[in-house]
């Protein structure tokens, strides 16, 4: 090499191992070998450029989470959901309609004009002289109609149109509470599959660690390989398990943000659940289960936003036919006008007239019109009541279903919770005996099979108390759990 040569080389490992996370929160690992920079003419240019393309994706599909409590992500749905925006949309035309129905009661009053033309032009006779009169001519009218009496349909309308509108505000208070109840659902179950992702990541790990030891034990005389195999086997099994629970922990964080109509993934920050929001559905007895359900029961004769919107339905039923009987009555209307006309020889002249009358029209025949809507407007009140009682009978029982599940998910929860720490004590019992050779290696896996069960089984049925909990809320009409608390201490 000459002294004029410039050679630049880099004094670094050979070997850097870079690690990246994808999206799904699987881990890749890869070594590149680096080389000095006088010899890249050896080497494929291309190579560099794809390795460097391949870095730069990992590292751009390394989303980053932002955590997101539950009742930010509440107020996140009602901004983005649009059946919501739609209720909220159907409120506000309700609210107008009834102002709509209370102007029915106001007077009309109208202001009117005309301009008449005629050819030829109209001829009178004044004092034995015959007058042509002008061709045209203009009249200007003040006219007011007040309706006095039209057969109760006009009380009946406003009564529909106000009913309307607390239908409207009831079904935008269920709506809001629906969202906040499935929002919840996803952020549970976000939880849920990342409690089970932690569950085998424990596994992969407590398996990796059964596996060495059982490597040392082969080693040294005191294992057969079938069982070396059993436990290679059962560390590639929970290696699995990590990959598909990763999997559907990204799935839940997708459906939760893309629900929540965010582009970003939202990360659900954990929730701890306190002994004193647990033991007083598990601890009820019979008479304090019967207890809770009726005031559980009147609670929701108050707030259930369903059932108010069912009786709303009668009561609009019943109304309208009231309005199909009242085509029988007559229909009493006060008009008066005030009319300024030209008297066709000056224009511009006006001659004022003044006009008040009573309109009664009282219906006579035919009749079988009137009848055939009233009957059917009676049978239709008859209907809405008959689906109401279902309707209503059909909450009922749901609330009592979902009380059922609560305690029962309750009872799940502290026995499961003892079932995991019994089954985690005997675990370590049966690894320490393993680990002293005064266990088979089948036992040991039947005890990691117990404790994995264990586990799932309680996070399973954590989660399950939450969704319980969440469907009483909702059929009770409320969103704080604290409601059900004050209907067990009182």
């Amino acid at each position: 090499m000459s002294d004029n040569a410039l050679s630049i080389i880099f004094v670094i490992p050979s070997e850097i191992s870079i690690r990246s996370t994808s999206a799904g929160g699987l881990f890749r690992q890869d070594k590149l070998r680096l080389i000095p920079v006088s010899s890249f003419g050896r080497y494929d240019m291309s190579r560099y450029f794809l390795i460097i393309l391949i870095l730069l994706c990992g590292c751009l599909s390394a989303q980053v989470q932002r955590t997101i409590d539950l009742e930010s992500a509440k107020d996140l749905a009602l901004q983005q959901n649009p059946d919501f925006q739609s209720a909220t949309a159907e409120l506000a035309a309700a609210k107008w309609n009834k102002t709509n129905a209370l102007a029915a009661f106001l007077p009309n009053l109208s202001l009117g004009g005309s301009l008449i033309y005629m050819d030829p032009a109209r001829t009178v006779v004044s004092s034995g002289q015959q007058l042509s009169l002008n061709r045209d001519m203009r009249s200007i009218s003040l006219n007011l109609n007040q309706p006095i009496f039209l057969g109760g349909r006009l009380y009946q309308a406003y009564k529909i149109a106000d009913l309307s509108f607390q239908m409207s505000s009831n079904a935008l208070t269920n709506q809001r509470h629906q969202l906040g109840s499935n929002v919840s659902e996803k952020y549970y179950q976000v939880l849920l599959m990342q409690d089970l992702l932690e569950i085998a990541r424990a596994e992969l790990e407590q398996a990796t660690q059964s596996f060495e030891l059982a490597e040392l034990k082969y080693q040294s005389g005191m294992i057969s390989r079938a069982d070396l195999l059993r436990f290679e086997a059962n560390q590639a099994n929970k290696d699995i398990a990590v990959l598909q629970a990763e999997t559907a922990h990204d799935l839940a964080i997708r459906d939760f943000s893309n629900y929540l109509g965010s582009r970003e993934l939202l990360q659900p920050l954990p929730i701890e659940m306190s002994d004193s929001e647990l033991l007083p559905f598990a601890d009820l007895d019979a008479a304090g289960i019967v207890a809770f359900s009726r005031k559980a029961g009147s609670l929701a004769e108050e707030q259930n936003q369903s059932l108010k919107i069912l009786q709303d339905q009668v009561e609009i039923a019943k109304r309208s036919h009231k309005i199909a009987k009242g085509s029988f009555l007559p229909t009493l209307n006060l008009v008066g006008s005030r009319q300024y006309d030209e008297n066709g020889i000056d224009r511009y002249e006006f001659e004022a007239s003044n006009q008040i009358m009573l309109n009664l029209s009282i219906p006579l025949l035919p009749q079988v019109g009137n009848y055939a809507a009233s009957r059917k407007a009676y049978y239709d009140a008859q209907r809405a009541e008959y689906q109401s009682q279902s309707a209503a009978d059909d909450i009922r029982l749901g609330i009592d279903a979902a009380i059922t599940g609560l305690i029962s998910n309750a009872r799940r929860v502290k026995t499961a919770r003892l079932s995991r720490d019994i089954t985690q004590d005997l675990y370590d019992q049966l690894y320490e005996r393993f680990r002293l050779n005064m266990l088979s290696t089948l036992e040991l896996m039947d005890a990691e099979l117990m404790l994995s069960a264990a586990r799932m089984a309680y996070s399973q049925a954590y989660y399950d108390f939450y969704t319980a909990r969440l469907q009483l809320m909702t059929l009770l009409g409320t969103d704080d759990p604290a409601i059900l608390q004050d209907l067990l201490a009182n």
